[in-house]
């Protein structure tokens, strides 16, 4: 059964008129960490357009994109740190297109990735980072390398996001830390957003 919470969310998530609006709900969300919250009000989203949630709009297929976006690079996280516990490629079948090509981008480049963080991370050999740090370090320098429609802020701000949402308390510093100095380095004059 759905939280009232999740519900109510779900509502707002369709009622939304765009993107900036979107943005601003899955910021408050974050805030208030209630990352799960706003997991479980897309699913409830993506259940209705399916015909399972009969009390929900069942939003069309780009409504309903909009709204997975907010969500993709968690469930993307997910996939990576799973694997990397594993010890191999990312299971990408609960993944969207867009989603499934991230986590396998990302997996495929692993070892350039980490090469990059090891030399960006100042006293912090990549294998000893906490494994969701590793993961999603190596998403976000992953988009910012093959995603150049995003702006980097964008970006790191998304990872600061899932840090602060999955790992430490500490975890959200050193990620904007790391991947500030990344996109300034990584990136053409101009292009840091």
């Amino acid at each position: 059964m759905p939280s009232a919470d999740a519900v109510a969310l779900a509502r707002a998530l369709a009622a939304a008129a765009s993107d900036p609006e979107l943005a601003a709900l899955a910021r408050a969300e974050a805030e208030a960490d209630a990352t799960a919250r706003l997991r479980e009000a897309v699913d409830l989203l993506r259940a209705a357009a399916g015909g399972g949630g009969a009390s929900l709009p069942a939003l069309d297929a780009e409504a309903l994109g909009r709204v997975t976006r907010l969500v993709r690079r968690d469930e993307v996280l997910e996939a990576l740190y799973e694997a990397e516990a594993r010890s191999q490629a990312p299971d990408t079948s609960a993944l969207d297109v867009a989603g499934a090509a991230l986590a396998q981008g990302v997996w495929a480049e692993r070892e350039e990735l980490d090469a990059a963080i090891g030399a960006a991370a100042r006293d912090w050999r990549v294998e000893r980072l906490a494994a969701v740090d590793r993961a999603l370090l190596r998403l976000a320098l992953w988009e910012l390398r093959h995603r150049p429609e995003l702006a980097a802020a964008v970006v790191i701000s998304e990872a600061v996001r899932l840090a602060r949402a999955y790992s430490t308390e500490r975890s959200g510093a050193f990620v904007n830390g790391v991947l500030g100095g990344l996109a300034r380095g990584a990136l053409p004059a101009g292009e840091g957003g």
